[in-house]
């Protein structure tokens, strides 16, 4: 018995060993294998954010920009608040760990076993400045442990303070600003030394969620945060109970829009060294240490006209409202020139400007309509959609061109119907516009959808181009280690040759007499559209002015989360008229616009058009009040039907005898001249003459029949051509007896 339970106790121990000892040498063997494997990854110091190869930006005439845009920060303009505000959001053992947290992983597996799935990934600020510049945001095992193992390397070979200084160099805030140095201008309109307590916590409570803690969109959000982050500073003994009270009861006051660039250049180097960075295939941060050469298509001359313009739009608007404006060379989609208040590129909605864009070229392009096509504008409900026409007119029935010349926007939203959401949205991304799923509604017919003035300036680019659309060029070429790397960009059609061409000529009328008439008193032809956004207050917080010739494209933005009480794009207008202005003075060849390709010109009726809804060809008879010449995509011709003026004018009389009189009556067109005449025993008089208004005429007479047949006939004719006419008799037999009227006849 004692024999069989010794046999248990023996098998039971060997169990509990291999349970228990096999895993722990196993794990063992994973850390030492681990260990050996981690000895041997090295960081690439080449990738760290430094000051010592900053990449060099020059203008197309070869002349190195002067812009503050360098993000790199030393430890000597770091200041304490600064520096312990995002160590006490971020990583508070930052200066006692290895470069990983070994209390915080803990945590982390904990958590992630409760989540079911990776949801912390308990990463210092070591580790993370090593994500930033060393690896993808791919959350897996591999990843996380070589994270790990360089963050250690990292650690053995740079100190706390430069960590922390390259960490602060590369993180991204939001609205374009990557660094802390960045981040300062953007929402302070500081450098990083001037920055007070409550500054440096609502900084560092941004890095957690860019969007949805930006002071700028979110300033409750923002003061929230901020003063998380100041709890924790003051819980881990980094300011007094004082300095912490101050900061939390300071309000939150941002640069907003009244931040202006230090720097007329700075955006656009910017964004140049976003697009250098992509051409080269390499991240942000590898730019900022490469030390290549980046030339730009930027023309000094285009550039000054958009700094001198922007101050001259300051002095009729306020101080709240930020203005952009960038200016592309057709041919090669270059930007020649951008100018902003604002220290980032902004994504706005786009308002009326978006409908040449997401509604008539893609109709015009589809075949659905062309310029002449009648339509009605009125009240329209799709779906519960119902939008209104500025101050409420509606022009009832109208022509196609008419409607975008006056932006309709009932029309705009018949017309998407036709073309398709779906379609539509298309469109829009081939002419580089973003399209999300929810963006995909019928207010997109009314300019809903955001994008950024360059975007919007590419776009409107593509009609220039025929049709052609091509991405906007800040780069030309790079030189990197001796290499030139040239910047070819494709180009893509969007919509065909005579879509393009039957926009242009629209817009060129809205030029002429619609929305963007300011633009008519330029001594040359261009083709605009301007654009607003309402709020409820009925305040707008955006109004656009896009236009464009064959050279350049300029597209101008104004705006302010505060509301602006301008209306109908404006201001916008005269801001780009201004540019247009300068670029005529300073252009090299004539200016032009030509709009005519793959488009015919047809005279057409528009009487008969209007009347019988559909577009009619004028004929040798129509009158010259009537006709019109249009523009037709050349695989989309009119029928040749014939109009009103075609045939004789519809002429119908009805004559019946009352007592003690007769009653002549007839329908009028307002394109006839009508006489009636009377023959009794007196012989033929005129007894009625009137212009056709449209109206229904009777006509009340007393003849001279004494038993006799009187004839009545109804001659119609065209007001200015009395060979086009017709006419009806009736003849009655009336008694004057019977009158008890001692007129002859009354009307």
């Amino acid at each position: 018995m004692n024999v069989k339970k010794s046999k248990r106790k023996k098998i039971l121990l060997t169990v509990v060993i291999i349970l228990v000892a096999l895993p722990l040498f196993s794990l063992a063997a994973s850390i030492g294998v681990y260990a050996i494997w981690a000895r041997g990854q090295h960081i690439d110091e080449s990738l760290l954010p430094t000051a010592s190869a900053l990449p060099e930006v020059y203008d197309a005439e070869g002349g190195l920009i002067s812009a503050d845009t360098d993000a790199y920060v030393s430890s000597d303009e770091m200041s304490n608040f600064l520096k312990y505000a995002f160590i006490a959001v971020e990583d508070k053992r930052f200066y006692s760990h290895k470069g990983y947290d070994v209390v915080r992983i803990g945590g982390a597996i904990v958590d992630n076993i409760r989540a079911g799935g990776i949801k912390e990934g308990a990463s210092t600020i070591t580790q993370q400045l090593i994500k930033n510049t060393h690896l993808t945001s791919e959350r897996s095992l591999k990843r996380k442990l070589k994270e790990v193992a360089l963050a250690r390397d990292l650690e053995r070979k740079y100190s706390k303070d430069d960590i922390l200084c390259m960490y602060l160099s590369v993180i991204y805030f939001g609205k374009g600003a990557y660094g802390v140095k960045n981040a300062a201008r953007t929402f302070f309109g500081k450098e990083i030394s001037e920055l007070t307590l409550d500054e440096c916590a609502t900084l560092a409570g941004i890095v957690k969620n860019p969007a949805g803690y930006s002071p700028l969109n979110h300033p409750e959000a923002s003061k929230k945060r901020r003063d998380a982050v100041l709890s924790l500073m003051f819980e881990q003994g980094y300011i007094s109970e004082s300095e912490y009270n101050d900061a939390k009861n300071a309000p939150l006051k941002t640069a907003k829009e009244e931040n202006k660039v230090k720097s007329q250049c700075a955006l656009y180097v910017e964004l140049a060294k976003q697009q250098a960075a992509e051409i080269l295939g390499i991240s942000r941060y590898e730019l900022d240490n490469s030390g290549v050469k980046i030339y730009t298509n930027l023309r000094a001359d285009v550039q000054n006209a958009l700094r001198e313009e922007a101050l001259c739009s300051s002095n009729f608007e306020s101080d709240k409202i930020s203005n952009y404006a960038v200016v592309l060379d057709n041919k090669t989609g270059g930007v020649l020139g951008l100018y902003s208040s604002l220290t980032y590129d902004v994504l706005r909605q786009t308002g009326s400007a978006l409908k040449p864009l997401a509604v008539y070229a893609p109709a015009f392009d589809m075949r659905c309509v062309t310029l002449a096509t009648p339509i009605v504008d009125e009240k329209v409900d799709f779906s519960g959609f119902s939008p209104e026409n500025f101050n409420g007119i509606y022009y009832g029935q109208t022509t196609v061109e008419e409607a975008l010349k006056k932006s309709m926007n009932s029309v705009s939203v018949k017309l998407l119907d036709y073309v398709g959401l779906d379609k539509s949205a298309r469109y829009l991304e081939k002419f580089g516009l973003k399209v999300e799923e929810q963006d995909k509604n019928y207010s997109l017919a009314l300019g809903s959808l955001s994008a950024s003035p360059i975007d919007l300036a590419a776009a409107y680019c593509a009609l220039s181009r025929r049709g052609e659309a091509i991405p906007p060029r800040f780069v030309r070429y790079i030189v990197a280690g001796g290499i030139k790397h040239d910047f070819e960009p494709y180009s893509r059609r969007v919509v065909s040759k005579a879509a393009a061409s039957l926009v242009g000529r629209a817009l060129c009328e809205t030029v002429k007499d619609g929305t963007a008439r300011t633009l008519s008193a330029l001594p040359f032809d261009v083709a605009a559209k301007t654009g607003t956004v309402e709020r409820s207050d009925k305040k707008n917080s955006d109004a656009w002015l896009a236009s464009y010739n064959d050279n350049f494209t300029v597209a101008v933005w104004h705006g302010s989360d505060d509301g602006m009480t301008e209306r109908g794009g404006g201001h916008p207008t005269m801001h780009a008229a201004g540019i247009w202005k300068r670029l005529f003075k300073s252009a090299q060849e004539p200016f032009a616009l030509s709009l005519d390709a793959d488009v015919v010109p047809i005279d057409i009726d528009e009487y008969s058009t209007l009347k019988f809804k559909k577009v009619v060809v004028a004929s040798l008879n129509t009158p010259k009040q009537y006709r019109c010449t249009k523009y037709f995509d050349i695989d989309n011709l009119p029928s040749a039907d014939p109009g009103l003026f075609d045939s004789a004018p519809p002429c119908k009389l009805n004559v019946k005898v009352c007592e003690g009189h007769v009653e002549a009556s007839f329908d009028t067109l307002g394109i006839y001249a009508y006489r009636l005449f009377r023959t009794d025993v007196l012989g033929r008089a005129l007894i009625f003459a009137s212009d056709g208004n449209g109206d229904s005429i009777s006509v009340r007479d007393v003849p001279m029949g004494f038993g006799n047949s009187v004839e009545y006939e109804l001659v119609c004719t065209l007001k200015d051509n009395d060979d086009i006419s017709a006419s009806d008799k009736k003849r009655v037999f009336f008694d004057p007896g019977m009158s008890e009227y001692p007129l002859r006849f009354a009307a």
